[in-house]
């Protein structure tokens, strides 16, 4: 049986900073917000060309296009790698009225510059001010190629999607897709989005939110006399959640678009206000409590007062005045937006975390007095996180596997599914970087959630039983066809099981369409691994072992361009980029021998003493023997040297602690060590924290098992440590 939740601790394979807690929400003035943004919707929606005109043929695709008002055009912005000839075209509009669908059939053969092209089309009258949806497809080529709707521009307004009488705020982030770039290098550049929710296996999360109690109401700078904050017991109108709670594994390459959070009322919320706040760096641009000459490390969306009285001293332009929602009933599902300019300031310390306020409710007016009717009280019952992952990853090769697998919830016989990776023919130093499962669906999905795992080996830290399996993954909105874009943990990629042992695991946990109906079946129509198939010969060196003598220069012969070479101990031998070792004093080195696709060889060197010479002189008379003895005086580098007072294993970049900082250290020197080299000799011999022949990814994995207090220090380095002033 395949686990559909995990326990916290093991969905923490980031690295993690310091913690900086927040300070304060804010209670604004009762007033309304607008929730209509510029004339733009973010799209992310990948296309792959082909000849198939089946329903559910790749290369076309319903986009939601809810509340773009009277708007007469839409512009329709493509990224591909493609550079030819391409035709793309309208085929239809979904409306909000009988006859609910309006047949279309426009076209545009674009110009393709930069990889980029835009094509704008007419919205029908029969649409006109009515569109849910549009039907957008790249009807040529039709061989395989990707192209992806990055965004759609209107010349009409953007406003929240309308569901009957409601008026709920959507998102004007990313909620879901795909990109990929091939960088024609190695590599490529993938971003993917996705969706975690808030672990909550029991579905038990009630956290009850009190209109006009905010932090401030407890602070005792603020006010002497205020009341003791007990938590879980006084009021409080705003609840945060730890980063952690929503199961993202490795959050230092992800950026956080929004937040969802579901509502109930015990009576029908005929106005909803809301807002929420996050944590981010002290003093910057989005620090807006810093701003108020607090201390600052929170974002916060600003009220009406706060506005007048601030507005002017902020640094960002794009802060959040909350969000209003009508007639929404007593059930209602919510969005916050992270504003553009906070996402590059949010910081993702262990105890980092993102709120939700509660600013205002209404129940209609008093009959006698025509005041609102306040809520008091609301329940905040489940909330989750809609990231975007960027990661460039090793890459030369696409393999596409059709699978038409249809998957039936409930059931761990029928909502899963095995691929054996022998079936890549991926060889011993390949690497998988990626996959991307494509699901299909008779309905528009509004909710996916699904799971996913690989076979790595046992020995990996990530790893549970030879298997690794991150937390479930969402998708939103995502249609008839949803991407999901799994881009793997670097962590695990050089051991990821590549012969008959390997498998990849796809399952199908729940769904519901756009109405709330559960879709109990979803078609896995196709898989993509996103492969770096090895350009290398098998390194060999020559010779495997060196014996030299002091100022003596050898050459090591390798089969492989672009090698680096490195000695371990300087002192006795030195080695330059073309593999000239020269003996400097007796004793013994190592050579290591790298290649760019990080295949490692090492060289055994020893040198010997100076040779002795004896020159012998000879005349009639007198015989002289003299003793001519060579030696070369050497003066050791400092930074080749072991510090072994300064050796504290873990601690990378030597300053005297062990933490995340260490970890950026390490990974970028593991990246390339000649651009990113360590400081010293006691650096690297405090980066050995496996203790074994090589630095590599287990080391920084111990490094993060520790920083996530799964370890502690006596676990780094070697078993009898030397006894200097870090372990005293």
């Amino acid at each position: 049986m395949i686990r559909k939740t995990r326990f916290i601790s093991r969905l923490k394979a980031a690295v993690v900073g310091a913690a900086m807690i927040a300070t304060t929400f804010i209670s604004p003035a009762l007033t309304t917000f607008s929730s209509v943004s510029a004339a733009s919707v973010n799209v992310n929606k990948t296309f792959t060309t082909t000849d198939d005109t089946s329903e559910s043929a790749t290369n076309k695709a319903k986009i939601p296009l809810s509340g773009i008002g009277n708007a007469s055009t839409i512009t329709l912005n493509f990224t591909t790698s493609y550079s030819g000839n391409a035709t793309i075209g309208i085929y239809g509009w979904e409306i909000t009225e009988d006859p609910w669908w309006a047949d279309d059939k426009q076209e545009a053969k674009p110009t393709i510059s930069g990889g980029k092209c835009s094509v704008t089309f007419n919205v029908p009258a029969a649409a006109k001010g009515k569109v849910k949806t549009v039907g957008v497809g790249v009807w040529y080529p039709k061989d395989g190629t990707t192209f992806t709707l990055t965004s759609i521009d209107t010349d009409g307004s953007v406003g929240p999607t309308p569901s009957g009488d409601k008026d709920i705020p959507v998102s004007k982030n990313p909620i879901n897709g795909c990109t990929f770039v091939d960088n024609k290098d190695g590599t490529a550049t993938i971003s993917s989005t996705l969706t975690a929710e808030v672990q909550d296996p029991d579905q038990t999360m009630d956290y009850l939110l009190t209109l006009g109690y905010d932090e401030d109401y407890y602070d005792h700078t603020l006010n002497p006399d205020a009341p003791e904050y007990i938590e879980g017991e006084s009021p409080i109108n705003a609840h945060k959640f730890k980063f952690s709670e929503f199961g993202i594994d490795d959050i230092t390459n992800v950026k956080f678009q929004s937040f969802n959070y579901t509502i109930k009322s015990d009576v029908d919320l005929n106005q909803f206000m809301y807002g929420g706040g996050i944590n981010v760096r002290q003093g910057s641009p989005s620090d807006t409590e810093y701003v108020k000459g607090k201390n600052g490390y929170w974002y916060n969306d600003q009220g009406e007062e706060d506005v007048k009285e601030f507005g002017d001293l902020f640094e960002i332009s794009d802060y959040g005045t909350g969000y209003t929602a009508t007639n929404a009933g007593q059930y209602v599902e919510v969005v916050w937006d992270v504003p553009k300019s906070v996402q590059e300031d949010i910081t993702k310390g262990e105890s980092d975390t993102v709120g939700f306020q509660y600013w205002y409710g209404a129940n209609g007016e008093d009959e006698e007095t025509y005041e609102p009717i306040k809520i008091e009280t609301v329940h905040l019952t489940a909330a989750s996180c809609t990231y975007t992952r960027t990661m460039t990853v090793p890459y030369n090769k696409t393999i596409t596997k059709s699978t038409n697998k249809t998957l039936t919830a409930g059931s761990d016989t029928t909502n899963q599914i095995k691929y054996p990776i022998s079936d890549l023919n991926l060889g011993e130093r390949d690497k998988l970087s990626a996959i991307k499962f494509t699901v299909t669906s008779t309905s528009d999905l509004h909710k996916l959630t699904t799971g996913v795992g690989i076979s790595v080996d046992a020995a990996n830290a990530m790893a549970e039983d030879g298997w690794y399996q991150p937390s479930n993954m969402i998708v939103l909105d995502g249609g008839k066809t949803a991407e999901i874009m799994w881009i793997l943990p670097e962590a695990i990629r050089d051991d990821v099981y590549n012969d008959e042992a390997g498998e990849v695991l796809f399952g199908f946990w729940y769904g519901n369409d756009t109405k709330g109906t559960e879709v109990k079946n979803v078609t896995l129509k196709s898989v993509d691994y996103y492969t770096y198939v090895s350009q290398e010969d098998e390194l060999t060196v020559d010779p495997a072992e060196l014996e030299i003598e002091v100022d003596e220069t050898k050459q090591l012969k390798v089969n492989v361009d672009g090698c680096t070479f490195i000695s371990t101990n300087k002192n006795v031998a030195t080695v330059d980029s073309k593999g000239n070792v020269v003996g400097i004093a007796a004793g013994t080195s190592t050579i290591v021998v790298t290649t760019p696709e990080k295949q490692e060889f090492i060289v055994n060197v020893i040198v010997k003493k100076p040779v002795v010479t004896t020159v012998v002189s000879t005349t009639p008379s007198i015989t002289t023997v003299t003793t001519v003895t060579t030696t070369v005086v050497t003066t050791p580098d400092p930074d080749s040297i072991i510090d072994w007072d300064r050796v504290l294993y873990g601690d990378v970049n030597v300053d005297k602690s062990v933490n995340s900082t260490d970890v950026v250290v390490l990974n970028k020197y593991l990246l390339s060590d000649e651009a990113y080299a360590l400081k010293n000799a006691t650096a690297k011999e405090n980066a050995n924290c496996v203790y074994d022949e090589e630095l590599n990814s287990k080391d920084s994995m111990a490094i993060i098992n520790y920083v996530l207090e799964l370890s502690d220090l006596n676990d780094l380095g070697p078993i009898n440590k030397p006894q200097n002033e870090f372990y005293k």
